[in-house]
């Protein structure tokens, strides 16, 4: 009876950590200061993460190309990526 009461806890347990998997906030822990404007041309998509959250620090999490993880900026880099992808967007005749 011990045997089955172990191997069913650890199913629960196995259960209960694959469920909240999900749930845990990926969170930047540190940044780069800057990103050469090149890599900033190929961001895909990109959003802010912010103290006040789940995360300890604020920081511009940008997804480029192909790359399965993302780059972590400090925040001051914002306005240059804004600029580098509005002018992405002249170059491709894609201005909203």
């Amino acid at each position: 009876m011990d045997l089955k009461a172990a191997v069913v806890t650890f199913c629960l347990v196995a259960l209960v950590i694959n469920s909240t998997e999900g749930g845990i906030s990926k969170c930047c822990i540190n940044t780069r200061k800057t990103v050469p404007k090149q890599v900033l041309a190929k961001v895909q998509r990109w959003y802010m993460q912010y103290s006040s959250g789940l995360c300890d620090i604020d920081a511009l999490v940008l997804y480029v190309g192909v790359w399965k993880k993302p780059i972590c900026v400090h925040t001051n880099m914002e306005n240059e990526l804004r600029r580098v992808l509005k002018m992405r967007q002249i170059r491709l005749g894609t201005t909203h």
